[in-house]
């Protein structure tokens, strides 16, 4: 793991630049680094908002019954989309932008909560019959032979 993100780390860094760079030679310094201030500006936002809008959220889900899991998912994912709007480039930019479309966000929710197993994405649901041994209306269970 630690080999791959040795790899993977510097090719991201180096795409981010070009692409900066590139958009830079395409719009101007100024506009670029208006987008740029713009992102922050953005991010800033949806980390302030988000706490507060995640325990509304909660606060919701718990009394309508819903799995708490599949709320703090969406409000961690929601907290990575405001730091990577934070993170200065425009890869991190665009996948924060994804992260923050509701229909997106809420299948990588479910990929999520499937993946690792969430028993409480899904209500549980036990069938079957009981009946009282100590109700003397009815009559005793039998027994098998030994």
């Amino acid at each position: 793991m630690k080999r791959m993100l040795g790899y993977v780390l510097p090719v991201y860094l180096l795409l981010e630049v070009v692409l900066t760079v590139t958009l830079a030679s395409w719009l101007g310094f100024g506009p670029t680094l208006l987008l740029l201030g713009l992102n922050v500006a953005a991010g800033i936002a949806v980390l302030r908002t988000e706490p507060f809008s995640l325990l509304l959220r909660l606060r919701q889900m718990s009394t309508s019954g819903e799995p708490l899991f599949v709320g703090l998912l969406d409000g961690v994912l929601r907290v990575a989309a405001g730091v990577l709007l934070i993170v200065p480039g425009f890869i991190s930019d665009l996948v924060a932008a994804l992260l923050l479309i509701p229909r997106l966000r809420q299948r990588l929710v479910r990929r999520l909560s499937a993946g690792l197993g969430d028993a409480s994405a899904e209500p549980s649901v036990i069938e079957g019959d009981y009946r009282r041994i100590d109700d003397p209306a009815l009559p005793a269970p039998e027994r098998e032979p030994e």
